[in-house]
């Protein structure tokens, strides 16, 4: 996407996995988010080898604490010792306090998606049908035992606001630019190459907002949008280049916000909210194919168990988010 700036994009699996962003230096490499299982990251880490450089992985950033952005970690500190994985101090904070229960809980989960896809095998009518689910079998099945003995690597480098890594091929800034998706979310900047990689502050579906920050997040993409940069490698979906879909991300995270704070301090029920917000109702999905562009990014991005969620009921799941998390600050 630019001299010496790579995106590793994410294909559709049986559970979610991260995009992952390669910045190039003179002598070693930064990757930006370490992917779900240790597996896929060693996976990257030989593609890295054998289609970019041989140069090794100096630096690993965790963008934030979700298991499909830091699971991978330990590949890194596996493939050399000496990696600095660096994240805010937040991060390595919700990383110690959360990281082995939210393990736990899709590790818990994963018996129930085993057997979801089971039933739909034994009513598959076609040849391909039965392939892919014998496919998720075995992707979920290799995931509950890689990561059943997962050993947690915290971060080893952290920081409160900004981290900046020389370099005589041209500095990574690193920042935390305010709360947004988590409390923890930075971003890796590179003035020289005119690109920045956002984790999921930025991202080519609707937001995640169950860990979020609803009034706080447009005014961190804002402070991330001060930076000079034309291209963006976010945590889900497609490269971007420009800045008009980031834009449109960040107007609907406040229209969408508004709206629901208006409804509940007239004393809106949750449930009728939903159903009155629409993809329809929101000028924001609607104006410059915001709506269109999301929903091509769902297309291509994000198959979960074969299912391709409708943009509607992520637009719902966001409304419920907010609702509970217009508080936090």
């Amino acid at each position: 996407m630019a001299e010496g700036v790579f995106a590793a994009l994410a294909t559709p699996q049986a559970l979610t996995n991260s995009n992952a962003a390669i910045f190039v230096l003179d002598r070693d490499v930064l990757v930006v988010d370490a992917h779900s299982k240790p597996s896929a990251a060693a996976a990257l880490l030989a593609q890295i080898k054998r289609e970019v450089t041989d140069k090794p992985v100096r630096y690993l950033v965790n963008s934030h604490f979700h298991w499909d952005h830091t699971q991978g970690d330990v590949a890194y500190k596996t493939a050399n010792t000496k990696v600095e994985i660096i994240a805010s101090d937040a991060t390595r904070q919700l990383m110690r306090q959360l990281q082995r229960d939210r393990l736990k809980e899709s590790l818990e989960s994963v018996p129930g998606l085993i057997d979801a896809v089971r039933s739909r095998l034994s009513r598959a009518t076609t040849a391909q049908e039965r392939e892919w689910c014998n496919d998720q079998l075995r992707q979920l099945a290799a995931y509950q035992e890689e990561m059943k003995s997962y050993p947690l690597e915290l971060p080893t480098v952290s920081f409160a606001r900004t981290h900046v890594i020389k370099d005589p091929s041209g500095e990574l800034q690193l920042a935390f630019n305010g709360k947004a998706h988590t409390a923890g979310d930075i971003q890796v900047f590179s003035p020289s190459k005119k690109a920045v990689a956002t984790g999921d502050a930025i991202i080519g579906f609707l937001p995640n907002l169950n860990d979020g920050f609803p009034r706080p997040w447009p005014k961190t993409i804002d402070s991330v949008g001060s930076w000079k940069f034309d291209h963006i490698i976010t945590g889900h979906g497609a490269v971007q280049h420009g800045r008009a879909r980031m834009g449109q991300f960040r107007n609907y995270i406040e229209d969408l916000t508004a709206r629901v704070e208006r409804a509940k301090k007239a004393g809106t029920p949750l449930v009728e909210l939903q159903k009155t917000i629409t993809s329809a109702s929101l000028a924001t999905l609607q104006t410059g194919g915001f709506g269109a562009f999301v929903a091509d990014n769902l297309e291509k991005y994000s198959v979960y168990l074969g299912q391709r969620t409708p943009l509607e009921d992520r637009l719902t799941a966001n409304i419920s988010a907010i609702y509970n998390n217009l508080d936090r600050v």
